[in-house]
């Protein structure tokens, strides 16, 4: 029985090629995801507060893109300011979303 050459080196080429990673699609949020990334943008002009908690859960989810986790971090960042605004007017409740904000970091 011989063994060709060309056989030899189609068997260790078979052998040492490695099969090529998928490339995945990027990922589309759920429909609960979106929504609640939705609530949290319109939130965040209407009730800071809740907006701050709200993008919060949202961006550390795993069912959710990357244009919807930039949608809650944009809103959690303006929830932040409206709240340092209404803060340094003398808002005392909104001192106190901070203030747990910050607590919970």
């Amino acid at each position: 029985m011989k063994i060709s050459i060309l056989s030899i080196l189609a068997l260790l080429l078979a052998l040492g090629c490695e099969p090529k990673p998928e490339v995945s699609a990027p990922k589309d949020s759920s429909a609960e995801a979106k929504a609640l990334t939705d609530a949290a943008s319109k939130a965040a002009a209407e009730n800071p507060a809740d907006a701050l908690a709200l993008a919060e859960s949202i961006k550390n989810r795993d069912d959710i893109s990357a244009a919807d986790r930039a949608a809650a971090l944009k809103a959690q960042q303006d929830a932040l300011k409206k709240l340092s605004d209404a803060a340094a007017s003398g808002d005392s409740k909104a001192q106190s979303a901070i203030d747990k904000y910050r607590a919970s970091k």
